[in-house]
């Protein structure tokens, strides 16, 4: 059955190009999967178990694409659908092979198909700036996950060529070479997380998501930084079971408040909204990174629910204000709240999620963040320094598209009530965070 839920997707090709059964499968496909997938935790087959972990992230891709895919069909021409949903398709079942993928060579597969699947994606219509968006993503993603091929070939020396598994390889790496380890993790973090968009490899991120149509785009915030950071969970509980955290700890940190610092500066006068959500996505991965190497993976999982849905919020809703004014500048579009509330008012609530207010989720996490990094006082200075920042960033843009001067719009044809469900699932996961489930599944990853 773990098969199947790998090849679910793939059925989509069998609506061919008509764009009517293209939604109602690409909307049915997820969905199915997001009911059969709890059914099979703790199985296995082959190379693939379903554990808890791997669990979350796909029910949280299943929904998003399910809701992506709905929204879409009221963005793209009835003649050019077919490409969004193929590549979707192919985007889908390489995250569905990575979350079951509980062998590190084929977790490295299925990352790198999502590499490939999601730059049809990102070069939709074609032209001069998707190709050179997308020849970027290709090239920086593909040189940073050679560097994450050399890093697994390397643990699996380590082990002594034993196994790939990563159950038995966590048994295992107590008894390897610590400097090996070191090197191997130090190599993964960097080919992982140029796909998760860490400074300074994130060159790819904004361009990409700036050219993408605007529901692939959010897929690639919502959904494929998640797949990259997944493999960096697997490969921290290797660390932290070889009993070698504090030296990967050091490394997540040191990347994550990079990340964050520079995030927030490129925030500053960007004039593409779409442009500005991207920096916002290196900014919230850089924020689940710290976390992570705070030695809190729960709160690491909890930080990327929120910022998957927050973000996704925010670029259908850039997709409808694109669909509508034709306009991807700041400064071209305003007061949404007033001439559209039903697209302004979500809108507007996700660059406030985004920027960590509160009830959002996000603020919730942030908070956690920094109380767990007051054990370090400069640290813990320097994180809520680039969270101001990043806040000042998006404050201008958000005054401006919301409540600054615009035009009346109509928003036929769009199907805005996924705006509303989305805010709705981030308001009751600010106030009923559920802590317990994301400690619950820390125990699947973390040994004690």
């Amino acid at each position: 059955m773990l098969y199947l839920l790998v090849l679910l997707p793939l059925v989509v090709f069998l609506a061919r190009k008509e764009a009517g059964r293209l939604v109602r499968l690409s909307v049915l496909v997820p969905l199915f999967s997001f009911l059969l997938a709890p059914f099979l935790l703790g199985t296995a087959a082959g190379p693939f178990r379903l554990d808890g972990v791997g669990l979350f992230y796909l029910l949280l891709t299943d929904l998003i694409y399910a809701l992506v895919a709905l929204f879409a069909r009221g963005y793209f021409a009835r003649a050019e659908a077919w490409r969004f949903y193929w590549a979707g398709a192919l985007f889908l079942a390489s995250a569905h092979g990575a979350y079951l993928a509980h062998n590190l060579g084929m977790l490295w597969v299925f990352v790198e198909g999502s590499t490939l699947a999601s730059a049809l994606l990102v070069y939709h219509k074609g032209g001069a700036r998707p190709l050179e968006a997308t020849w970027k993503y290709l090239m920086l993603g593909s040189v940073g996950i050679a560097m994450g091929l050399i890093g697994v070939i390397l643990v699996y020396a380590l082990v002594g060529g034993a196994t790939l598994d990563w159950g038995e390889v966590r048994s295992l790496v107590g008894e390897a070479d610590p400097e090996g380890l070191k090197v191997a993790f130090a190599l993964l973090l960097v080919g992982f997380g140029t796909k998760v968009g860490l400074f300074p490899l994130q060159a790819w991120l904004p361009d990409a998501h700036a050219e993408a149509p605007g529901p692939a785009s959010a897929l690639l915030s919502g959904t494929l930084l998640n797949v990259a950071f997944y493999a960096l969970l697997r490969y921290a509980a290797i660390m932290q079971a070889a009993g070698l955290f504090a030296f990967a700890s050091s490394l997540l940190l040191t990347f994550g408040l990079l990340t964050l610092l520079f995030a927030a500066l490129f925030l500053f006068g960007q004039k593409e909204y779409k442009r500005l959500l991207a920096y916002s996505s290196m900014e919230h991965m850089g924020l689940a990174v710290f976390a992570l190497g705070l030695g809190l993976p729960w709160l690491a999982l909890f930080h990327t629910l929120a910022h998957s849905l927050a973000k996704t919020l925010a670029f259908l809703g850039a997709s409808g204000i694109l669909s509508l004014t034709h306009a991807k500048e700041v400064g071209r579009v305003g007061g949404l709240v007033f001439h559209l509330p039903a697209l302004g008012i979500p809108y507007v609530l996700a660059l406030a999620a985004l920027g960590g207010l509160p009830p959002f989720p996000l603020f919730f996490a942030e908070f956690k963040a920094v109380e767990a990094a007051m054990r370090w006082p400069g640290l813990a200075g320097l994180y809520l320094l680039g969270l101001g920042m990043a806040f000042a960033g998006l404050l201008p843009p958000m005054a401006q598209m919301g409540f600054g001067r615009g035009k009346p719009l109509r928003g036929q044809g769009l199907d805005l009530w996924i705006l509303w469900l989305l805010l709705g699932i981030l308001v009751i996961l600010g106030v009923f965070p559920g802590v317990e489930v994301f400690k619950e599944l820390e125990v699947v990853l973390w040994r004690k």
